[in-house]
């Protein structure tokens, strides 16, 4: 039976998730819908969780889970779907342990999992004296004790993390210096949540910033990405968001989603949208280097100045320069913008998925005098 006041509370959560349950997202247990939130939980929305594993990687080939302060154990029960053998939540509260359960059962993966009721230091101190190691831990802490929580636990479980895993901590903002100074993370940030993700802190992680304004990306684009990712542990694709220009037609939220449909193969690219300086940018994401497509010898001219403004800005900031590809030295996205504006088409431009995409958006009908001619 529920709870008095269990209907309109997860009403208020449906609300902020933008449906009207969970639901899994991918892998054997796809589409089961999960129990109704408890009153008191603020769950991983469902379009946050499939961002936050196309990031991750969408399936996975054993090792195990640490689900903390895991509320309806819907980030552990995602990773046990998409491949993960076992997961342990740690969960306080009474009644969102029962719902974990419950999870389970409707997903059929209780014979994998473990739920623990318990305060999440103790917990974790307990698997560490156990020597317990996990490929990856999601820690969602209540926002309002998130400041005091991570400073204080984070340094346990990077020391939990099997070689190669990760600690994914959601939060309401960016986490300060001081509550992060333990392990580098990359923050992504999703509405009003904010995931950081951390990595084991050896061997170093090389980060780099690829940016540009995409406006459309090309082919010639996601060619250096891909060459770039080869080159750097994660590549982060900077979208500017133009607020000065002002005359991109695509908003950067689009451009992003453009380029996050292309690079979907390469697991260590990332997208996020840029404001204010490419330096501030690249210290926020733990970066030092920016690569830079060139297409001829007129590029780096205006490429060489801005790398050494930037270098004055960021000392340690180094600019990395990818030659194009032959077949793509000629294409730059003003000229596939006025091409697709002209009816003409962009095929081989621009990558095939997203083909049509372009050609529809940038597309402008001819205009027409009052008495119906051109």
């Amino acid at each position: 039976m529920q709870q008095p006041g269990t209907n309109a509370a997860y009403a208020r959560t449906a609300m902020r998730t933008g449906s009207a349950y969970l639901r899994i997202v991918a892998g054997e247990a796809r589409g089961v819908r999960l129990a109704p939130v408890p009153e008191g939980v603020r769950p991983t929305a469902d379009r946050v969780r499939e961002a936050l594993f196309n990031s991750l990687g969408q399936f996975f080939d054993g090792g195990e889970v640490l689900d903390l302060y895991a509320g309806t154990g819907a980030l552990g029960i995602e990773a046990l779907s998409r491949g993960y053998e076992r997961a342990t939540f740690v969960e306080k509260n009474r009644r969102a342990a029962a719902v974990i359960r419950e999870n389970l059962g409707r997903t059929r993966l209780t014979d994998r999992a473990e739920v623990v009721r318990g305060d999440v230091r103790g917990e974790v101190e307990r698997l560490a004296r156990e020597g317990r190691e996990y490929r990856l831990i999601f820690a969602d802490p209540p926002y309002r004790i998130a400041e005091s929580e991570i400073g204080e636990v984070l340094p346990l479980l990077m020391a939990l993390l099997a070689p190669g895993g990760r600690v994914v901590v959601e939060s309401g903002g960016p986490l300060g210096a001081q509550q992060a100074e333990s392990a580098k993370g990359v923050s992504r940030r999703y509405g009003g949540t904010t995931v950081t993700i951390f990595e084991r802190p050896e061997p170093t992680m090389h980060v780099a910033i690829c940016p540009g304004s995409f406006d459309p990306v090309t082919s010639g684009h996601l060619d250096v990405i891909s060459r770039a990712s080869a080159l750097f542990d994660h590549v982060v694709v900077a979208v500017g968001s133009n607020v000065r220009k002002k005359t991109s037609k695509l908003p950067a939220d689009d451009r992003a989603r453009l380029i996050e449909k292309v690079a979907k193969p390469l697991q260590n690219v990332s997208v996020e949208i840029m404001e204010g300086l490419l330096v501030d940018f690249a210290r926020e994401q733990g970066a030092r280097v920016a690569v830079k497509g060139l297409r001829a010898g007129s590029d780096f001219e205006a490429e060489f100045q801005q790398a050494q403004l930037n270098r004055t800005l960021y000392a340690d900031f180094e600019t990395v320069f990818i030659m194009a590809a032959p077949e793509h030295s000629f294409l730059s996205s003003s000229a596939v913008r006025e091409i697709a504006s002209l009816g003409g088409s962009v095929k081989g431009l621009v990558p095939d998925e997203i083909l049509e995409t372009v050609q529809s958006f940038y597309y402008e009908p001819p205009m027409r005098s009052g008495n119906g001619e051109k």
